[in-house]
């Protein structure tokens, strides 16, 4: 302030400034004194001002908080224990938009003070403590009031019984399962404890081949299998040891398939397959060290010109059982007998025109052909189609191919001769 005067005022008058200004204050004092409640007016208009504008900016939020609410119990008895499932709670809140945004289950805390009270059902307060937050108040809760039941607290000792999820892989199986200990403490309300008939060790066994040993909790089951809620198992879990042999195994035999009797004649087996040609089977160690292959029923060719398909179902021999398929289809393929066959045929002049004669100077052709022998057989001259195309020639001698068409299925392997001297002449 002596600065500022300074600078307003010369230093011959810096005296007379600060006097003033004393004056002033002391002028101002004096009012206040005289008149108390215009200063209390000034506080509370300022205070005013203040929470308009705040809650202006960040208005206040009165609602009801979008989740349930767990309600805990708290200073219970040592005696005594809870013996029902505590309900949730809702509460309506009252907070600042900014922090609505904030608030999460965490910050809350719903408790019943359970003090001073002895074993009976009863009705007690519920109280919502409010953490982690300022500015947060509850408004209400829906319910205010929720019902305990207090009962004495006992234990007692229930046996464990291990239990099996999952299974073990093919081959093997699982031996004795022993858990640490064989009975448990059960403590709780009495009403619940007196459900509790078994601890139950629930054992994963997916997937073993090795016995290990595995830490599993335990569950407090009644005597239908259901779990019941409410009470406490000391230890809460326990380690059980595992067994498991392998009693099997699992080997890949080949299938095989006997043909008995004989096909048409001409005819021949000229192979055999089975679908799947192995199958996988299980049994005792012993037993599939000495099965080399699974022999099928025989299949019966007899007669036959055309293959053969059968559906069969796959003998196992005792003690062994299949991993996958129990059935197989053998084809057997059944083909002519490939054979050749020397003969001899007139050569036929074709396209010869009217009036016209033809005349050779080979009158037949010598052929060799390769076939089936049951075709090769029933040929006849017809069949080779030998002739000499003369089509549109007129009267003359020409030399001229043979052409051979035989059936389908068989080849001409040789013509002697190939060509022929045709001789035309009119009628």
């Amino acid at each position: 302030m002596a600065g500022v005067l300074s600078g307003m005022f010369g230093d011959g008058s810096r005296a007379e400034a600060l006097e003033l200004a004393r004056d002033a204050w002391r002028r101002a004092l004096a009012s206040v004194a005289r008149t108390p409640g215009l200063l209390l007016l000034s506080v509370l208009l300022g205070v005013s001002l203040w929470v308009f504008v705040t809650d202006t900016e960040n208005p206040t939020i009165v609602e009801r908080f979008p989740q349930p609410l767990v309600v805990v119990a708290v200073n219970v008895d040592e005696s005594l224990a809870v013996a029902n499932q505590l309900p949730t709670i809702t509460v309506r809140v009252s907070a600042p938009s900014d922090r609505w945004e904030q608030l999460t289950v965490a910050n809350f805390r719903a408790v019943v003070d359970l003090a001073n009270f002895d074993a009976r059902s009863q009705e007690v307060p519920v109280e919502v403590e409010i953490e982690g937050v300022n500015g947060v108040r509850v408004v209400d809760t829906e319910p205010s009031t929720i019902t305990v039941n207090l009962e004495d607290l006992v234990t007692k000792q229930v046996p464990v019984d291990t239990r099996i999820i999952g299974t073990l892989p093919i081959g093997y199986e699982l031996g004795e399962m022993t858990p640490d200990q064989s009975e448990v403490t059960v403590s709780g309300p009495d009403s619940l404890v007196q459900l509790v008939s078994t601890a139950a060790a629930d054992v994963n066994v997916t997937g073993l081949t090795v016995g290990v040993e595995q830490t599993v909790e335990l569950k407090p089951l009644g005597a239908g299998g259901s779990e019941i809620r409410g009470v406490r198992i000391e230890p809460v879990s326990l380690r059980v040891g595992l067994e498991v042999t392998q009693s099997t195994i699992v080997r890949t035999v080949p299938l095989s398939v006997e043909v008995i009797g004989s096909p048409a004649p001409g005819f021949r087996v000229s192979g055999v397959d089975s679908s799947p040609p192995a199958v996988r089977v299980q049994g005792p160690i012993e037993a599939l060290q000495a099965l080399d292959t699974i022999d099928l029923p025989a299949v019966n060719v007899n007669g036959a010109r055309t293959d053969i398909v059968r559906s069969m179902a796959i003998p196992l021999p005792p003690g062994l059982s299949f991993v996958d398929t129990e059935r197989a289809t053998v084809t057997v393929t059944v083909t002519a007998i490939p054979s050749t066959l020397e003969t001899t045929v007139a050569v036929v002049a074709g396209g010869l025109g009217t009036a016209l004669d033809a005349s050779f100077d080979v009158p037949n052709i010598s052929l060799v052909l390769e076939g089936p022998l049951p075709v090769l057989n029933t040929l006849t001259g017809a069949d080779l189609g030998v002739v000499v195309d003369v089509s549109g020639r007129p009267p003359g001698v020409y030399t001229l191919p043979v052409e051979v068409s035989p059936p389908d299925g068989v080849e001409v392997l040789s013509v002697q001769p190939g060509n022929v001297t045709v001789t035309i002449t009119a009628r």
